[in-house]
């Protein structure tokens, strides 16, 4: 029983599989990833957990959108939204929502908002920052001179507990609050009692054993919390250069040595021209890349020689280490080995098991290669640029002025005349492509799915749907516009089967097999036109262009024009609007479309007259397109939208066009 149960749910399951794959694969065609525009009332932004930051599209106004649906309106004059504060890199409890706020006509501030709506507002105040702390807001007072002012705010007992009078403030806890006035910097406590006497020009704390300061000479040392001096104030410069704060680069007479604070001890000398630590996060090891009598090597913490002071510069770059040497760039490993001799021009960069270099090609010319980790060639010079990690599958490279996207595997070209100078990775799906920062969406077969308006794009999850959320550029200075897709692939289900055939009869361009429920504009009917002519007449556009002796050179319009325009206007099968516009761009209604199928099919020899179709919206359609309504409808070239309606002035959709071209087709033979 059991065995018989299973066989029957494996092969449901196929059926389903076969099922599926037949929805896009059909009379062997097979459809490409697309996508389909939609409108929404907000757009979405990510917000904390499940919930959204939203923009209405009618007056601008910002709400939070909760998890459970609920809206929470917010008041400010929020400019734009900027983002997620997160808590955890700040070390405190909570994320915050941050805005652009106006501070006057010019300066803008970030305005926040806690995760339940709660806006981070004190009136008499320009701005309360609530990331400084779980307990306290840093506020912050702007004057006519541009002159910043800072204090602390108590949010729980809604007060002011700094004065705003401070040239910066750095709350770390109620009894390390560092200030800097007009005396100088300093350390407060949260009563206002001074800590730390205003004696320095800068304060940089880390530890009450450890702060970094700077006196009234501009010289540099380390103090402790009860101002006892525990480097003295000789040197001329002291930051710290590891991530764990551990290490500080102390210079002195334009020599450089690293100091360990845990352990307060020098362990590398001050003896050094240049020095840049790298943490052992990065690398293999901790390293310090220094330069000695203009000569660059490589030591480790002990300050052994791991590479020899050899090389004219050494530099950090992803997975390994670039050294010059006669101006030309190679790559060492972690430990100091040659993975590339300095052969190259540049080591651009090497990660993820890879090494991108520019090298020299014959007559000193330069292209762009790719190495493994072991220094074997994976692709040859043969590329002006290469950006080799784009997608596991896929390398942006670049030829002529123009980027390209290249199949790792198989060699092979995405798009076959690429006029993008730049391409950008969305989703396993998408692309985007473009030039001086507009960008198109692109499927990785290489069809373009949008026009070229976008700055940015990305994939946002809005009610568990995956969308597209394009970024036009260029909109304003702060606000966006915004227009969302869905992921989608093929045409309605409906149109499946007939749109199919279109495109196995060839009337269905490679370029125009995407978008299917988008309206036709007037010049993608014209190509679609030119396409039926060849089909039917079992001949190419130029003959076509030859036979009937169309002028495409010098075109009667004024607007955009190209050759498949030209040759529905001397055929008498499309009009311009009057004045020597084509309007190209426009999309086309369903009435207008009958007109131009009527005078295709009149060009083509078919019969156009037709009785009287019984319509009740007969009253909407234009005096001019009866004719031509009845001809298609009698004909079923076309079909109303039930209830005996036409709906003429509505617009048609590409995959409408597609399906009576292909009617009209079988028709005539």
């Amino acid at each position: 029983m059991k065995k018989s149960y299973l066989c029957k749910t494996v092969v449901v399951m196929i059926v389903c599989i076969f099922t599926f794959s037949l929805f896009n694969i059909t009379y062997g065609v097979e459809f490409n990833d697309d996508i389909q525009k939609i409108t929404l009332d907000y757009d979405y932004f990510d917000g904390i957990g499940n919930d959204k930051i939203i923009r209405s599209k009618s007056d601008d106004s910002w709400y939070l959108l909760k998890s459970d649906g609920n809206r929470i309106k917010l008041k400010g004059n929020y400019l734009d939204y900027a983002g997620i504060e997160n808590g955890e890199f700040y070390h405190y409890d909570e994320d915050y929502y941050s805005f652009f706020v106006p501070l006057d006509d010019k300066l803008t501030r970030l305005g926040f908002v806690d995760r339940d709506g709660v806006e981070c507002i004190v009136e008499g105040y320009s701005f309360a920052d609530p990331t400084v702390s779980d307990k306290y807001w840093l506020l912050m007072n702007v004057d006519e001179e541009i002159s910043y002012k800072f204090g602390l705010y108590d949010k729980y007992n809604k007060k002011e507990v700094i004065p705003v009078v401070y040239d910066s403030l750095l709350y770390l806890k109620d009894d390390r609050i560092v200030v800097q006035n007009d005396e100088g910097g300093g350390i407060l406590d949260i009563n206002q009692d001074i800590i730390l006497p205003f004696n320095y020009y800068n304060l940089q704390y880390i530890n009450d054993s450890f702060i970094i300061a700077s006196d009234k000479d501009f010289k540099y040392g380390v103090i402790n919390i009860n101002n006892d001096i525990v480097v003295p104030f000789e040197y001329d410069e002291i930051h710290i250069v590891s991530d764990s704060m551990n290490y500080l680069q102390i210079t002195k007479n334009n020599k450089s040595g690293l100091f360990d604070r845990n352990k307060a001890e020098f362990v590398i000398p001050i003896e050094y021209e240049s020095l840049k630590y790298i943490d052992e996060r990065y690398l293999e090891n901790e390293l310090v890349v220094a330069k000695k009598d203009g000569k660059a090597g490589i030591i480790d913490m002990q300050n052994k020689e791991i590479v020899p002071f050899v090389y004219d510069r050494i530099e950090y770059v992803g997975d390994g280490l670039k050294f010059y040497e006669d101006g030309l760039a190679g790559l060492l490993d972690a430990k100091g080995n040659i993975i590339l001799s300095a052969e190259a021009i540049d080591i651009v960069y090497a990660a993820d098991g890879f090494i991108t270099a520019k090298v020299y090609v014959e007559n000193y010319n330069s292209k762009y290669a790719v190495y493994d980790m072991k220094g074997n060639v994976v692709v040859h010079p043969i590329y002006d640029d290469i950006y080799f990690s784009f997608s596991d599958r896929y390398m942006v490279v670049k030829s002529n002025g123009y980027v390209n996207l290249i199949d790792k595997i198989t060699g092979e070209a995405v798009l076959k005349n690429s006029h993008y100078s730049d391409i950008w990775y969305i989703n396993d799906k998408y692309f985007a492509g473009g030039s001086n920062g507009y960008n198109s969406i692109v499927n990785f077969s290489g069809q373009e799915l949008t026009q070229p308006y976008y700055s940015n794009v990305e994939v946002v999850n809005i009610n568990g749907e995956r969308l597209l959320a394009a970024q036009w550029q260029g909109y304003k200075n702060y606000g966006r516009k915004i227009d969302y897709y869905k992921q989608t692939k093929g045409p309605s289900a409906w149109a499946v089967d007939e749109v199919s055939k279109a495109i196995e009869n060839n009337l269905v361009p490679f370029e125009y097999q995407v978008l299917f429920t988008s309206d036709i504009k007037r010049y993608e009917f014209c190509d679609i036109i030119v396409a039926f002519l060849e089909k039917y007449y079992n001949t190419s556009k130029e003959d076509i262009i030859d036979y009937n002796k169309i002028d495409v050179a010098n075109p009667t319009m004024v607007d955009e024009f190209n050759e498949n325009v030209a040759i529905c206007m001397h055929l008498g099968i499309v009009k311009g609007r009057g004045n020597g516009i084509f309007d190209g761009e426009s999309e086309i209604t369903r009435e207008e479309a009958a007109i131009m199928l009527a005078n295709l099919a009149k060009f083509s020899g078919i019969n156009i007259d037709a009785d009287e179709v019984h319509l009740k919206d007969k009253s909407e359609v234009s005096t001019w397109a009866s004719d031509s309504v009845n001809f298609v409808l009698q004909n079923k070239f076309m079909q109303g939208i039930g209830n005996d309606m036409f709906s003429p002035k509505a617009n048609i959709t590409r995959e409408q066009i597609y399906i009576i071209m292909n009617r009209m087709l079988n028709n005539s033979k």
